[in-house]
């Protein structure tokens, strides 16, 4: 059994490519065995993202602070996420979270099994359609994959 201290961790910016500027990445457990459980807390100011991604094993996100969105493959407008919600990312699910325009996102990754990759940035095109259901007025859509 292991446990771990708030001041026990650090928080380092994460590897060029995976995210885009000012996120912070906190190693807040290590697999106990090669490809094993880990989680990570990630700080993310106003308008940053990761970039597209999968994951080779499940994933959950819980959103400690702040407001954010996460956008599935074939989706150009995201899903809202505040504190308190927890996604759930299946196994090979194409995705990307970050923080909304005017707020930041801290959130607490805990990947089950298996490593990530990592693809392409999000565009600043991307980001600006994906959150602009948040900057517009206009309601989420019922149907994630739903165009406004």
């Amino acid at each position: 059994m292991r446990f771990v201290r708030e001041d026990d961790v650090t928080s380092t910016p994460p590897a060029s490519g995976q995210f885009s500027e000012g996120v912070w990445r906190t190693v807040i457990l290590d697999p106990a065995q090669d490809d094993g459980l880990r989680a990570h807390r990630f700080s993310y100011p106003p308008g940053a993202r990761s970039a597209w991604h999968t994951h080779e094993g499940e994933q959950a996100i819980l959103v400690v602070s702040g407001q954010g969105i996460v956008v599935r493959w074939g989706e150009s407008v995201g899903t809202p996420i505040g504190p308190g919600d927890w996604v759930h990312v299946e196994p090979g699910e194409k995705h990307w979270h970050g923080s909304v325009p005017e707020n930041t996102l801290i959130h607490i990754a805990v990947t089950a099994s298996g490593g990530t990759d990592w693809e392409e940035a999000v565009s600043d095109q991307e980001y600006r359609v994906a959150t602009s259901v948040l900057t517009s007025g206009n309601a989420v859509p019922s149907d994630p994959l739903e165009n406004p």
